[in-house]
């Protein structure tokens, strides 16, 4: 059984350079949007993986679709035992852009459709094979008026019936990170909380020492399977 990962966090905070320092020969990433990943020398680093037979052969794929995620998962798991870790960037484009491909229909079947699809995707992500870590990386909403109730900050949903379907998204998971951009005394440090009263990210008991670790998914992955051994 394969790891699953969430990292949450805000535009800016550092969710995708994180990637940066995974080994990109054991890493394959499923980029939503074909933006360009935040470091130089990436686009030599993760060449584009054509999805078809006899196809070039990279360790990254553009997709707008859930389902075309599945089957990349499903590729990397069978096809390329060299990979270690896979990267969904970003979870929350998948579910924005269905909902606008599908705006002219009123019933409540998307928002179902929806959920079912990030239940599959959670369920995908824990069925692989036990060397793989699958971080997917997921924007985040506040919660709260800070006067009447305290923030909280938690994975962004899309809705009631998504919520009451799921539960929450980070009940998918055992890993929960938040990614924050925090000032110092020497100026911006980009970190992950393991865990902490304003939000929703939540690790194993032992499996982190500190509340804050690096911005660093390769020491994520070195912890994860410290722990699990």
């Amino acid at each position: 059984m394969s790891n699953s990962v969430l990292i949450m966090g805000k535009s800016g905070d550092g969710k995708t350079s994180a990637i940066r320092t995974l080994d990109p020969k054991t890493t394959f990433i499923i980029n939503s949007l074909g933006k360009d990943l935040p470091w130089k020398g990436s686009a030599k680093q993760y060449p584009i993986q054509e999805m078809r037979a006899g196809g070039a052969k990279g360790n990254m794929i553009i997709t707008t679709h859930t389902r075309e995620v599945m089957v990349a998962l499903e590729y990397v798991n069978n096809a390329r035992p060299e990979i270690k870790e896979i990267v969904i960037d970003d979870n929350t484009f998948f579910t924005s852009l269905e909902l606008l491909r599908r705006t002219k229909e009123t019933s409540w079947d998307k928002f179902s459709d929806i959920a079912n699809n990030f239940i599959d995707l959670t369920a995908k992500s824990r069925s692989l094979r036990k060397d793989l870590i699958v971080y997917i990386l997921h924007h985040t909403t506040t919660e709260g008026d800070g006067v009447l109730e305290d923030f909280k900050v938690r994975a962004q949903s899309y809705g009631k019936l998504i919520d009451e379907k799921l539960g929450s998204i980070e009940a998918q998971f055992s890993i929960v990170l938040r990614a924050s951009k925090n000032k110092t005394d020497d100026g911006i440090e980009y970190v992950f909380y393991t865990k902490d009263a304003s939000s929703t990210c939540k690790s194993p008991v032992g499996m982190f020492e500190e509340d804050t670790i690096p911005n660093d998914l390769a020491y994520v992955s070195s912890k994860i399977r410290e722990y699990y051994n």
